[in-house]
């Protein structure tokens, strides 16, 4: 393992998202850190509970120096992803070698969703940072078997809890196999740590939003909000687990791409798996911090493309364990750097050349795309229009402002919506909606993102459907 290699990850993921920093804030929850910087008050939703407070905070102190509160997130973003591939690549190297740590990162370097959220206001790329390198401090305390290295550990981890809470279900698992490995009393130290810091974020968090009573009451409410809509537990029952498999399978899919075939081969191989299996403890170890999330992730609610950071670069270490493997079980270990070449190169193609979800493309769409539709509904033709939006209602009261009538559709709490349109201007804002046959026009802005315009002059009704279809009839 060398410092210098790892330097260089982090300053090439540097240089490689910083084309790609996006302007404007990204999507809903973004809007809500933004409040969160001028108010934390996770009651209100700023931001959603538990309210993330040592995010907030860093943020605020950026948002300080900058003045530009989106500027600020990505910042964060940009130095946590690029932080992510240098940690991984040291974390590789200490659970294997020099090659499985330089494999491992080139594949998280690559990874297609992993490079876009670099540059976007969201925190998804901290949860990644702040998984490895607490990963790696248990994996030290495995090797060291020493109650100094848990307690460090143990410390990094109450303070990752602060900036994102997933992370004491998330990393529990590691903490167990570590403390398994040092003397009882020092175990039992290192679980007051962990204790005692959760508890200060708990307090701190509760103090910021106005008391812990306040706190607790936000807390309660966004768990039923989730349990309601998309757990198994509440009233979808087995329905929400189909949902939530399949958001997890498409936010996986983008976020592994060419990863997939040689993360097959280590389960696929009996070679690879007796190679893996001969260190048990590793095994276990590498598992555990992989696919724990999904514990949550599938009975639970798994909703955005950033929540699988949690998952993804242990699954790089895996995928890099099946490149080697491939390579070994072809008996031609020259064609590893092929391998390897190929799946970087492909997952790089995707991102920069394609025009799939959250390509470089699709970036710029968004990004430039909500500036631009901004300005189209500001001027004179479009000046009375009704906006209806699925998904960014804030965003367009955010970039728009109050000049506008928004009719915000929540596909999941309202399947079918029905709203009278008499005499209106009728605009579309997400590219996600489909508009049916009918009086729509589509202006295309000029990074490709759309408005569908309906104007209606007799009496009519909009309707919206399941299946994000939008219509108006008279």
């Amino acid at each position: 393992m060398s410092w210098r290699i790892a330097l260089l990850f982090f300053a090439l993921a540097l240089l490689t998202r910083a084309p790609f920093q996006t302007q404007n804030l990204w999507a809903h929850d973004s809007v809500l850190y933004e409040r969160a910087i001028e108010r934390f008050d996770p009651l209100d939703q700023r931001p959603q509970p538990p309210g993330y407070l040592y995010y907030v905070l860093v943020i605020r102190a950026l948002d300080a120096v900058t003045g530009d509160a989106n500027r600020a997130m990505t910042l964060v973003s940009l130095v946590a992803d690029a932080a992510a591939v240098a940690l991984l690549y040291i974390l590789a190297a200490r659970l294997y070698d020099e090659r499985t740590a330089r494999i491992s990162a080139l594949f998280l370097l690559t990874a297609v969703t992993f490079w876009a959220y670099g540059g976007i206001a969201y925190p998804y790329t901290l949860l990644a940072a702040l998984s490895i390198a607490s990963a790696l401090l248990f994996w030290r305390t495995v090797t060291t078997r020493r109650g100094r290295d848990l307690l460090a550990a143990s410390a990094l981890w109450g303070i990752a809890v602060g900036f994102r809470s997933d992370l004491a279900i998330f990393l529990a698992p590691l903490w167990l196999v570590a403390a398994a490995a040092v003397p009882l009393a020092s175990a039992v130290l290192a679980a007051l740590v962990v204790a005692g810091l959760v508890g200060v974020w708990y307090v701190a968090s509760a103090a910021a939003d106005g008391g812990i009573a306040r706190f607790a009451q936000a807390l309660a409410m966004q768990g039923q909000f989730v349990n309601d809509r998309y757990s198994v537990f509440g009233s979808g029952g087995v329905a929400a687990l189909y949902a939530n498999l399949y958001e997890l399978g498409r936010f996986l899919g983008r976020g592994l791409y060419f990863l997939a075939p040689p993360l097959a081969v280590v389960p696929l191989s009996a070679a690879a798996r007796h190679i893996e299996l001969a260190d048990r403890r590793r095994t276990l170890f590498v598992l555990l911090w992989a696919l724990t999330p999904l514990l949550v992730y599938v009975p639970i609610h798994s909703g955005e493309y950033g929540y699988v950071f949690s998952m993804l670069p242990g699954l790089c270490v895996i995928a890099a364990r099946g490149a080697i493997a491939l390579a070994r079980g072809l008996r031609m270990p020259r064609t590893l750097p092929w391998v390897v070449a190929a799946v970087v190169l492909a997952n790089s193609a995707i991102f920069l050349l394609s025009d799939t979800a959250l390509s470089a493309r699709d970036l710029a769409r968004r990004d430039s795309g909500m500036t631009e539709k901004a300005a189209a509904l500001r001027a004179d033709d479009l000046r009375d229009a009704v906006v209806i939006t699925a998904y960014d209602a804030l965003l367009v009261e955010r970039y728009v402002g109050p000049s506008h009538r928004v009719i915000a559709w929540d596909p999941v709490a309202t399947p079918a919506l029905d709203r009278p349109v008499s005499g209106l201007i009728v605009v579309v804002w997400d590219d996600l909606l489909r508009t049916a046959d009918g009086p729509w026009q589509t202006r295309v802005m000029p990074h490709g993102s759309l408005l569908r315009i309906a104007r209606v002059d007799a009496t009519s009704t909009l309707h919206v459907r399941d299946g994000l279809e939008v219509s108006v009839s008279r």
